[in-house]
């Protein structure tokens, strides 16, 4: 039973689109249309997402990688409270949360992305030679 436990978990930290592809049809089977609850599967994603590209970058590079993944977060964070401080007349901390959040998830998803492929490209490289 610890087994299985371990790989559910192990499957959703690595894939994290799990998460996202059962909320999507648990959403739709409940009647709720995917365009009006993608953002919020995106919301849900996100922290698997952290947790992937930590996993996948320490097992590429062998190194302590989440203190520049959590320092480009707190970067991202603080350009956008300017962007959003200079444009918007009432500055609403939900909102900039919501906006940054979902940031996270698309810089996530690209790098998550170039480390599956830059991981792939490694391991084929390391079998050739």
């Amino acid at each position: 039973m610890n087994g299985m436990i371990s790989a559910f978990l192990g499957a959703i930290i690595l894939f994290p689109f799990i998460v996202t592809i059962v909320f999507l049809i648990v959403m739709r089977k409940l009647g709720k249309a995917p365009a009006s609850v993608i953002g919020v599967a995106a919301d849900i994603t996100t922290p698997f997402m952290f947790i992937a590209v930590y996993i996948v970058s320490d097992t590429l590079f062998r190194n302590e990688i989440w203190v520049y993944i959590v320092g480009i977060a707190l970067i991202i964070a603080i350009v956008y409270a300017f962007i959003e401080r200079s444009k918007v007349k009432e500055f609403r901390i939900g909102r900039l949360l919501r906006k940054t959040w979902r940031f996270y998830f698309l810089v996530l998803f690209a790098a998550y992305v170039i480390l599956l492929i830059a991981g792939a490209v490694m391991k084929v490289v390391e079998y050739v030679t």
